[in-house]
């Protein structure tokens, strides 16, 4: 499921119902899954990464996948499976990723 992108209610970090947007599944975890905001709203921090295979993954716009904007949800908010990330952008995912996030 790793690099799957699903149109989803992605909720608001305060924990009330957001709204349906792009999201990247980072991790399946069975019933639930990490997923990361992605959105036309281009950032160039850190932990954001411009998808450059954008339309193939099945995004209407130029994207980012924003790395520090995380959720675990149940699939039961995945509406409808946009498509996957090219080889190219899973690899800069995952990098960034663990470049970024180490405990």
């Amino acid at each position: 499921m790793f690099g799957e992108i699903y149109l989803c209610q992605f909720p608001f970090t305060s924990g009330a119902v957001g709204k349906v947007r792009p999201a990247l599944v980072l991790f399946d975890l069975q019933q639930d899954a990490v997923l990361c905001r992605v959105t036309s709203v281009l950032h160039n921090g850190p932990l954001d990464v411009a998808l450059d295979g954008w339309q193939a993954a099945g995004l209407l716009k130029p994207s980012v996948a924003r790395l520090d904007r995380l959720v675990t949800a149940e699939k039961t908010v995945f509406l409808r499976r946009l498509g996957v990330l090219g080889k190219a952008d899973l690899e800069t995912v995952r990098s960034t990723w663990n470049q970024n996030m180490k405990l």
